[in-house]
């Protein structure tokens, strides 16, 4: 008999505040970055129209010095008279520099102060510091430079258009005004809502534990009841968490393996696998309060190796980190049979954990067969573990009853296999097993379910 079953601390769980602030966060960081891939991208659009504007200056010196003959004699106050007024606005200025001198020169005169208008990249255009932009009279904001060249009397002649990017600065500014305005408002109602929840949530627990205060407050009998109740849904709350314990063993393992490998294909695949556990833990459930109502059986045709196969699946990463053999052996040609998929493959994931514990770590062995006899389908599983007293067998499937040290089972881990083999009509059959070649006793477990009959 086990001893009393100590509850176990519940994990840490994220408050309602916490998701609250992650979630404006996770607004915030969103906008955050579309504001700033929008501005990379005006400032990207603004220096290509700049790079045109160059272009068209340079056409327009190659055209005058196509009409003269001392095309090489002309100077830059010559070549400045070529380049359209609409590029010497007050937000332009038109720079010349020979090709091979490496000084810039404005309408009045050489620049005091050098400049680098190098690009860093392939574009035609770079960006002018806002000290560059002042010193060349513009507004201490940051400009833009379209480059191009052109060749005036066989010589070449670098053009830079710098225009200030302030009103496109303005428009960020404004831009990057709206996002904080939004993210205050988006802030403002999760707050809101949230403060309404949690509200509501305390109401809910005051109203509940004014309820159980007024139960205390009730008749003997009534508590005696109650009492009875609640020691009910105990123990289907233990069986639902027995039963959820093989697909949360799966998450764990499946998260470890995530934590090395991030990029891959495989860390995809084990992402793929947390979200079908998860799927699966919801499945059980619902199977298992079906069973507790005593609703009627939603049985499926299915091949029981497939059956075979999952369970084993399940349980495989146990085996491996005790060091015990699993071999599954499934015979030809196996007739169909009825069940509950999700319920029989957890069933039988419950007994293959069982002979697994009975194993000795690092040397034990399970087998798993599945064979067909008369009008029936078998799952036979055998360890060659410490073996079941004689006394044991008679109450191996009742409800709470375990062999195993104070802390370490519940005693529901077969009641439940029983349950939910009965449940598809079939029976759940537990014996010592004859001695196995390592001299270990061992034991063997039998689910039998009935065969669907094959179509004459």
């Amino acid at each position: 008999m086990t001893g009393p079953i100590s509850p176990k601390p519940s994990p840490p769980r994220i408050s309602l505040h916490a998701w609250m602030i992650i979630a404006v966060a996770l607004v915030a960081a969103i906008a955050s970055w579309d504001a700033q891939r929008e501005s990379k991208a005006a400032l990207s659009d603004f220096g290509r129209e700049q790079a045109a504007l160059a272009r068209s200056a340079a056409d327009a010196l190659a055209a005058r010095a196509s009409l003269r003959s001392d095309a090489r004699e002309l100077d830059a106050s010559d070549l400045f008279e070529a380049i359209p007024g609409v590029m010497r606005s007050t937000s332009s200025i038109p720079l010349l520099s020979l090709e091979g001198s490496g000084n810039w020169i404005s309408p009045k005169g050489p620049l005091a102060r050098p400049i680098d208008l190098t690009p860093p990249n392939a574009e035609a255009w770079t960006t002018v510091s806002r000290p560059e932009a002042a010193s060349l009279g513009l507004h201490e904001r940051t400009a833009v430079a379209g480059l191009a060249t052109a060749n005036v009397g066989g010589r070449t002649w670098r053009i830079a258009i710098v225009t200030s990017a302030e009103r496109e600065r303005d428009r960020e500014r404004r831009a990057q005004g709206r996002l904080v305005l939004s993210v205050l408002v988006a802030a403002g109602l999760v707050l809101a809502f949230g403060g309404v929840a949690l509200r509501n949530q305390r109401k809910e627990l005051e109203l509940a534990r004014e309820l159980a205060i007024a139960d205390v407050q009730r008749g003997l009998d009534e508590r005696l009841v109650r009492a009875d109740k609640l020691a009910t849904m105990g123990a289907l709350a233990i069986g639902v968490a027995h039963e959820i314990s093989t697909p949360l063993g799966v998450i764990a393992g499946r998260s470890e393996q995530l934590l090395t490998r991030l990029e891959d294909e495989r860390s995809k695949r084990n992402v793929q696998v947390v979200i079908e556990q998860c799927e699966r833990i919801g499945r059980v459930i619902r199977g298992l309060l079906s069973l507790a109502r005593g609703d009627s059986p939603l049985l499926e045709r299915v091949e029981p190796a497939t059956v075979a196969m999952k369970a084993a699946e399940l349980v495989a990463h146990r085996f491996v980190s005790a060091g015990v053999t699993l071999d599954t052996e499934v015979a030809d040609d196996l007739p169909r049979i009825a069940c509950e998929p999700r319920l029989l493959e957890q069933a039988l994931a419950n007994i293959l954990l069982n002979a697994r514990d009975a194993c000795e770590p690092g040397s034990g062995h399970v087998d798993l067969r599945v064979e067909a006899s008369a009008d029936r389908v078998a799952f036979v599983v055998e360890d060659d573990g410490k073996g079941i007293e004689p006394e044991s067998i008679a109450r191996v499937l009742e409800p709470f009853f375990t062999t195993k040290p104070a802390g370490e089972g519940t005693g529901l881990g077969l009641s439940i296999a029983n349950e939910i083999v009965r449940h598809t009509r079939g029976t759940l059959t537990i014996a010592p097993r004859k001695t196995s070649a390592s001299g270990r006793a061992g034991t063997r477990a039998s689910i039998e379910i009935p065969a669907v009959p094959r179509p004459a």
